[in-house]
């Protein structure tokens, strides 16, 4: 019969509570926490927003940076080219040369 009646008063506490518990609270926390969401949902967005732009000034970079290796490449391709030309011209020289001290040795003689 003691647990009944504990029961019981257990029971009007709760209803109690109930009864003082205002929905009113809850609204008030929800808003709260919908209005923080919101405020970290557009610093989300902010921080996209701003990795996108750098992505794209670093995707830029990138592509000047690639153009500029290629135009390297071509005058470094160009620079060997003429020096092998300048290397053969200088071997014909020095094989002329020595044809022409020949032809001079074989003069003085």
């Amino acid at each position: 019969m003691n647990s009944f009646q504990e029961k019981e008063k257990k029971l009007y506490e709760l209803l109690n509570k109930l009864n003082n518990f205002e929905v009113s609270q809850i609204q008030n926390k929800d808003q709260l926490e919908i209005s923080s969401l919101k405020e970290h949902k557009n610093q989300l967005e902010i921080e996209k927003n701003n990795l996108e732009e750098k992505y794209q000034h670093l995707s830029k970079e990138l592509e000047n940076a690639q153009k500029k290796i290629e135009q390297l490449e071509i005058t470094k391709k160009k620079d060997r080219e003429k020096q092998t030309e300048f290397n053969q011209k200088i071997d014909e020289l020095n094989q002329e040369t020595e044809y022409l001290i020949e032809e001079i040795d074989k003069w003085e003689m």
